[in-house]
C-alpha cells in the first residue's frame, strides 16, 4: 500500500491543562505512542508530525526525531491539520491520526487499510456512539485534497466529518474504546 502517515499533535489542549501531545502515558508520550502504533502497522512508513506552528512547542519539536510540518492555513482547527497533511503527502493514501487517540491498535489500522480497495476515496471509522472519527482515517490524497481546500477556501468550515459528504467514503465500525479521545488526564485512567 502506498501510504504516508501524518500524526496531528497541534491541538490547543485547553481542557487537558498542558500539551497533551507530550503527556506521558504508560511510559511514553502520547506522540511517541501514536508513532509506535503507526510504524508497527505499516512497516517502513514515512511518518510526519503536524503542529499548528513552530512556536507552539518550541524546542520539544527537536526531540521528536521525525519531520514536523505546520498548518498552512491557520485558524481552521483540525481542518488545518488535515490540509497540511494532504498538501504534503506524495503517496496515494494519507493516514491522518491524532495523537490523543492512545487506544488505537495496529490491528485496527490494518482493518482500515484493508477497506481501501475499490472505488473509495476515504476510509473512516465509526465510533461506538455512532459518530465518525475523521482524525484516524485514510484519505486518497489526490481525491480528498481538493475537497478539503475548497472547504477551507470558504473561510468558515463545518464540522470536519462533513468532508465525507463530498468524497466516496467507506465506514469501518470500531471496537469499543479503540477511538477513545483523550481530553483530560482522567480519560487515561
Amino acid at each position: 500500500m502506498d501510504v504516508e502517515a501524518y500524526i496531528l499533535i497541534g491541538g490547543r489542549s485547553t481542557r487537558f491543562g498542558s500539551d497533551k501531545a507530550f503527556f506521558e502515558f504508560e511510559g511514553e508520550s502520547l506522540t511517541a505512542r501514536a508513532l509506535g502504533i503507526v510504524e508497527t502497522a505499516f512497516q517502513g512508513i514515512h511518518a510526519t508530525f503536524v503542529a499548528a506552528s513552530q512556536e507552539q512547542f518550541g524546542i520539544k519539536i527537536v526531540g521528536l526525531q521525525r519531520p514536523v510540518i505546520f498548518d498552512l492555513r491557520k485558524g481552521f482547527g483540525a481542518w488545518s491539520g488535515l490540509d497540511a497533511a494532504l498538501s504534503r503527502s506524495s503517496a496515494e493514501w494519507t493516514l491522518v491520526m491524532a495523537c490523543d487517540l492512545p487506544f488505537v491498535t495496529r490491528e485496527f489500522l490494518l482493518r482500515l487499510a484493508d477497506a481501501t480497495e475499490g472505488q473509495v476515496d476515504a476510509v473512516v471509522p465509526r465510533q461506538e456512539d455512532g459518530r465518525l472519527q475523521p482524525l484516524c482515517a485514510l484519505y486518497r490524497t489526490e481525491k480528498v485534497r481538493p475537497a478539503v481546500q475548497e472547504m477551507i477556501g470558504k473561510g468558515s468550515v463545518p464540522p470536519l466529518t462533513s468532508i465525507f459528504e463530498h468524497v466516496r467514503s467507506t465506514i469501518v465500525d470500531a471496537e469499543p474504546d479503540v477511538l477513545t479521545n483523550v481530553n483530560t488526564p482522567a480519560d487515561l485512567i
